[in-house]
């Protein structure tokens, strides 16, 4: 997946940011949750670097943008897994695969779209990982809270027209291990959050799906 902001779009390309303007996110609200909440987080992040704010569609008949992400799971999502059905979608390299998405540009995939950019993913976290791997490819790196990594700023963003898949990961089960846990993490938490509590942990899991893991 080639992500770019250069004077570069070709016709077919995905217009993800242009000046003022800032593509719409779809997800069907009986997605999984996590997938609803990594849009949210792909909403927050794409604020971040192009200073405009995208609006989240959750129902089909509603009003879409001309060029519009569509986000959903394999068998969670009508949308999707209708326009698998009609032939438009080709999901065949991660269909019944483990942790596996791919991510697509569609011209007039739906009525009033000119062009779709779509997230699709095998499984909870396949849909999850492609959406952080967007938020990851437009400059919001998953240190960005943790490390302090600056968000970098672009008006303009174009997704190229294309296929990107990612398969199955090599490793079934990943994990992140934190050093000294005692006394720096644990006084640096108590401070910040009150203690190991789910305010913490959010930014633990957050960092963990957007790595992946």
């Amino acid at each position: 997946m080639i992500i770019f902001s250069a004077n570069e779009k070709r016709e077919p390309d995905f217009t993800l940011a242009e000046n003022t303007f800032v593509t719409g996110l779809f997800v069907d609200p009986n997605d999984h949750w996590g997938v609803n909440r990594a849009v949210a987080d792909l909403k927050k992040d794409l604020q971040a670097v192009t200073g405009q704010e995208p609006p989240i569609t959750t129902a089909v008949e509603a009003s879409f943008s001309k060029e519009t992400v569509l986000i959903g799971t394999i068998g969670k999502s009508p949308l999707i897994d209708g326009l698998i059905a009609e032939g438009r979608l080709n999901v065949s390299a991660i269909q019944g695969k483990w942790e596996s998405f791919t991510i697509q540009v569609l011209k007039h995939p739906l009525p009033g779209v000119d062009n779709g950019l779509f997230i699709i993913g095998s499984d909870q976290r396949g849909t999850i990982y492609g959406i952080y791997e967007l938020c990851r490819r437009i400059g919001v790196s998953p240190w960005s809270w943790w490390a302090d990594v600056p968000v970098k700023k672009s008006r303009a963003l174009y997704v190229r027209a294309g296929t990107y898949t990612q398969g199955e990961p090599s490793v079934k089960y990943r994990g992140l291990f934190l050093n000294d846990e005692a006394p720096s993490l644990t006084t640096w938490v108590q401070q910040k959050f009150g203690g190991f509590n789910h305010h913490f942990y959010e930014k633990v899991f957050q960092l963990l799906l957007r790595l992946k893991a």
